[in-house]
C-alpha cells in the first residue's frame, strides 16, 4: 500500500466537477479522484479547520465511532471498477478490527477528522500515477506531427492548472 495525503482540491474545468488530489507521501505521484460537491465541501472544511456548533455528517460519524470506544485506524482506497473508486474504513476497538465499505470521498473526509492515515493499494496508485506521468504534453507550435499527438488531456490540464501548496503547508 502507498500512503497518501490530500494535496489539493480542484475543479475539473472540462466537467466542472470537484477533484481531490492524493499525493504519495514517500512515493512520487498524484492520484486524482473525481468527487461530488458535498464531499468536496466536507474535505475542504476539514482542511481549513472549520468547525460548526452542531456536527455535520462526517463529524457525527466520528462522534459515533468514538462513542463506541473505537477509532479509525486507516482508510484504504482499494480499487477502481469502471469509473467508480472503492474504499474501506478500518475501525479498531480493542483487539477487534472491522472494515467497512465506503466511498473514497467520505473515507477521506472522515480520515481528516480523525487524523487517520490514508492509503491507496499499490497497483491502483501506480496505474493512476503512470497515466498522469505518461500523457504527452501538448505539442509545440510548428511541430511537424501535431495532428498525431493528443492536445486535450483533461488530467494533464487539471494538474497544470493546480497551484500546489507551499512546502510549509505540508
Amino acid at each position: 500500500m502507498i500512503q497518501v495525503r490530500v494535496a489539493n482540491l480542484a475543479m475539473d474545468p472540462k466537467t466542472n466537477s470537484p477533484v481531490v488530489l492524493l499525493e504519495g507521501v514517500e512515493t512520487p505521484g498524484v492520484m486524482p479522484i473525481w468527487i461530488g460537491p458535498p464531499e468536496a465541501n466536507a474535505i475542504l472544511m476539514s482542511l481549513a479547520g472549520q468547525t460548526f456548533e452542531r456536527p455535520l455528517t462526517h463529524d457525527l460519524l466520528r462522534i459515533v465511532i468514538e462513542g463506541l470506544d473505537a477509532r479509525v485506524s486507516k482508510i484504504v482506497i482499494t480499487q477502481l471498477r469502471g469509473a467508480t473508486f472503492f474504499a474501506r474504513i478500518h475501525l479498531q476497538r480493542g483487539d477487534e478490527i472491522v472494515t467497512i465499505d465506503a466511498r473514497p470521498s467520505d473515507s477521506i473526509a472522515l480520515a481528516l477528522r480523525t487524523n487517520a492515515t490514508i492509503f491507496v493499494e499499490t497497483d491502483l496508485f501506480e496505474k493512476s500515477k503512470s497515466q498522469i506521468e505518461t500523457n504527452p504534453e501538448p505539442p509545440e507550435a510548428g511541430d511537424e506531427d501535431d495532428e498525431d499527438l493528443p492536445t486535450d488531456d483533461p488530467i494533464r490540464k487539471l494538474l497544470d492548472e493546480i497551484d500546489p501548496p507551499d512546502e510549509r503547508d505540508r
